[in-house]
């Protein structure tokens, strides 16, 4: 009997860190997991016990979900990771293999949400708090950044940032939603409504890649409140006329004057050199990635040109494309396809599209396409100097899929899809419905154009609380 309640101190204990651990990820973000522990950041370590639990579960016989095929598909994964590993000659005495491959580990959180979330639940926690999240991390990122704080982090931790466009989307995704779960009343919409009103037009200026799946969650959540607005119309009304009143207010206060620390001091202005982005980005990827459009003595000393790039403070060189002309040329909205490969005239949409292709054919070139890159090196397409951002530190192929595909290869992506088919099927057969993609979809979009899922702060946030979604009792309204 003793041992018993040892064992559910400890568990309660280890409860409680982890949702503070989760807590402060979503209040700090990066700057949080980049504290110091000696010579290892909070995030490496998080990814090492990640790693330990992952081997643990690959023998871990108890049942988890109601889905076995759900666990079974991620040791699959798993399984996947290891054999390529062998067969590339990847050591696990790299902490590069870590880094490349922290998108499997991460899964782990998963079942910690499912499994600790719960308990504290169940013990009577308070873990509704955690909503009041949102607004405080809205405030650090564009009104008030406590001096203490910032010089906590300028002293512990390796950066000092604000949180991005795409956490503030996940926090926002994550309160709503618990709260349509767990209450669909007065409070939530309200909750719902404010929260909109004054968010939308910060994400909007901070990054359309985030607007626009924000817009998706709020038009998919309000259909779940429709039997709400039509009992309690006039409240609907009511708080419709707020919304739009705060909305209008927000959205001069952030393109009006935003004259705010989180623009003046962690945001500067840059002019992007186009003719870089079109010499480059376009004609050179198609040199590396379809190498038999040109031979070696087709590309002439003379046809060689040096760019000066003063906003990395290095130069290159490119291959002039000179007179080249396109065939087989099609254009529709914002993009064109050309001899094959696809481009945009949106300046971000056109940096994506080119790294990710360059993937692509990259893969198919090197005969690649099942296995991938696996874990050993930075994935080709990124090794361009002005593909690796201000600090040169940036390696992510901008898209969640992509990086699977870059890395596991076909096998992979398409193990990955399965567990989260498998995902949505435990909360349908749980539930009756499809209502968890209203969660799913938004931020799964997100990672289709950012780097999210390949860091620690969001998988950890996305998947405790997507295990959790999945075992607590679904209010029915």
């Amino acid at each position: 009997m003793k041992d018993r309640l040892l064992s559910l101190k400890l568990i309660k204990l280890i409860s409680v860190i982890y949702f503070f651990l989760v807590l402060f990820v979503m209040l700090f973000g990066r700057t949080f997991t980049g504290i110091y522990f000696y010579n290892f950041r909070l995030g490496e370590i998080i990814i090492a016990v990640c790693f330990i639990l992952s081997c643990i579960f690959l023998f871990y016989n108890k049942k988890i979900f109601n889905q076995t095929k759900l666990v079974f598909v991620h040791r699959l994964i798993l399984v996947a990771f290891f054999l390529n590993l062998v067969i590339t000659s990847g050591s696990l005495f790299n902490s590069y293999t870590f880094k490349s491959s922290s998108y499997i580990w991460t899964l782990m959180f998963l079942y910690l949400g499912n499994y600790l979330f719960n308990y504290l639940e169940s013990d009577n926690f308070k873990i509704k708090n955690f909503i009041w999240a949102l607004p405080i991390s809205y405030i650090l990122s564009s009104i008030y950044y406590p001096q203490f704080l910032q010089n906590f982090f300028i002293k512990f931790s390796d950066t000092l940032d604000f949180l991005k466009a795409s956490d503030l989307l996940l926090l926002f995704t994550v309160t709503n939603f618990y709260l349509l779960l767990k209450r669909n009343d007065r409070f939530s919409f309200s909750y719902l409504i404010l929260s909109s009103a004054i968010l939308f037009p910060y994400l909007s200026f901070k990054s359309k890649g985030s607007i626009l799946p924000a817009v998706l969650f709020l038009l998919l959540i309000t259909y779940y409140y429709r039997k709400f607005i039509f009992k309690d119309f006039k409240y609907f009304i009511f708080m419709l006329l707020i919304g739009v009143s705060l909305f209008s207010f927000s959205s001069v206060r952030t393109f009006g004057s935003f004259n705010n620390i989180s623009y003046e001091v962690f945001f500067s202005e840059y002019t992007e050199n186009t003719y870089m982005h079109e010499k480059f980005t376009n004609f050179q990827s198609i040199l590396k990635t379809q190498p038999e459009r040109y031979s070696n003595s087709e590309i002439l000393e003379d046809d060689l040109i040096t760019i000066e790039v003063p906003e990395y403070d290095y130069e290159y060189t490119v291959v002039d494309e000179g007179d080249y002309t396109y065939k087989n040329v099609r254009e529709f909205w914002i993009f064109t396809l050309a001899d094959g490969r696809l481009y945009s005239d949106e300046t971000n949409i056109d940096y994506r599209l080119q790294i990710w292709q360059d993937v692509l054919f990259d893969l198919d070139y090197q005969d690649q396409i099942l296995t991938g890159y696996a874990y050993n090196e930075i994935i080709p397409a990124m090794t361009p100097r002005e593909r690796q951002g201000w600090d040169g530190s940036n390696e992510n192929v901008h898209n969640y899929l992509v990086n699977i595909f870059a890395r596991g290869g076909l096998i992979q992506l398409l193990l990955f899809l399965v567990f989260y088919y498998y995902l949505v099927k435990e909360w349908y057969l749980k539930n009756n419905n499809f209502k968890i993609i209203v969660f799913i979809l938004p931020i799964f979009l997100t990672s289709l154009f950012d780097v999210s899922m390949e860091s620690v702060r969001y998988p950890i946030i996305y998947f405790s609380f997507l295990g959790y979604f999945l075992s607590i009792k679904i209010l029915q309204k």
